[in-house]
């Protein structure tokens, strides 16, 4: 089964203690990209969660967010009392020895040094805890088996359209195929005419055998059936290579290079301007579906 490298996934665990939401994003790429985006009360865990990306995921730049909030509502900024007390004692002196009327106001206070102190929000202790990481673990895997169903659906409507630009292109092979023998026919009468004109009240001919000569190094020179047998078996091996399980983008762009070296061949050896016209339609179906395979894992 085909899948597309471009997904979303989402996990969510909520309890008394603390609020996670677990969020995965992919889009294509030639190999396997991981970039995190982890509060840093999680980065004790980070290399276990790429770990297990590259387990699960083969292809694509895979973008994880995890947001982390703890319900413990620990303020993130505190007044140093002590600290408050002791600026307030040593201004109200200094005021009186120098005689300053004003009073000292806690604007004033407020701003100077040590008097507000910044916390870190609390639950790090948890957040790093061997017990967190189980249930991180698995919000990890939820999140990857949603996105991994969303990539095989996107996968499955990839394929619809690629079958049909392969199947234009089996229906073209069948009509070149018609084609071929009728090239080499065409080309006999039309030497034959050719050197009936040109011998005209000439009393001189052409043996018979070197005419036949000529005609079978032109059905040599233009012999297209190989070409031909090869792409077909190209699409078969195109087609077994869709249905495996594994991950085979890769595989598929190989493929496709060679069904386009194929087509080219047919163009430069077919001499006969209906076949390189399809040709040129079955390239451009040969492209459709390059585009197409890679967005595919």
């Amino acid at each position: 089964m085909i899948k597309s490298m471009t997904g979303f996934g989402q996990s969510e665990l909520k309890d008394e203690e603390k609020t996670v939401i677990v969020e995965l994003r992919s889009v294509n790429n030639k190999y396997l990209k991981i970039n995190l985006r982890i509060p840093d009360i999680l980065s004790g865990v980070e290399d276990k969660i790429e770990k297990l990306l590259k387990k699960e995921l083969v292809r694509g730049t895979v973008n994880m967010t995890i947001e982390y909030k703890s319900c413990d509502q620990v303020p993130k900024c505190v007044i140093n009392k002590d600290v408050l007390k002791e600026y307030h004692d040593i201004i109200n002196d200094a005021r009186k020895e120098i005689s300053i009327q004003q009073d000292v106001t806690l604007d004033n206070l407020i701003s100077l040094p040590g008097v507000l102190e910044f916390k870190r929000d609390g639950g790090k202790e948890k957040a790093e805890d061997d017990e967190f990481w189980p249930e991180l673990e698995q919000l990890v895997k939820l999140s990857i088996i949603d996105l991994k169903k969303m990539r095989e659906a996107e996968g499955q409507n990839l394929r619809i359209e690629i079958d049909k630009w392969k199947d234009k292109i089996v229906v073209l092979l069948d009509k070149i195929e018609t084609m071929a023998p009728k090239v080499v026919l065409e080309y006999s009468s039309r030497i034959q005419e050719r050197i009936s004109t040109l011998l005209a009240g000439i009393d001189s001919k052409i043996e018979q055998s070197d005419l036949h000569k000529e005609i079978a190094i032109f059905a040599d020179r233009c012999d297209i059936s190989e070409e031909l047998g090869r792409l077909r078996s190209h699409i078969l091996l195109f087609d077994n290579v869709m249905d495996n399980e594994e991950p085979n983008g890769r595989k598929l762009e190989f493929i496709v290079q060679e069904m386009f070296r194929e087509a080219n061949t047919i163009a430069s050896k077919a001499n006969n301007s209906d076949i390189i016209k399809d040709v040129i339609s079955i390239k451009t179906e040969i492209e459709r579906m390059k585009e197409q395979i890679l967005n595919l894992e």
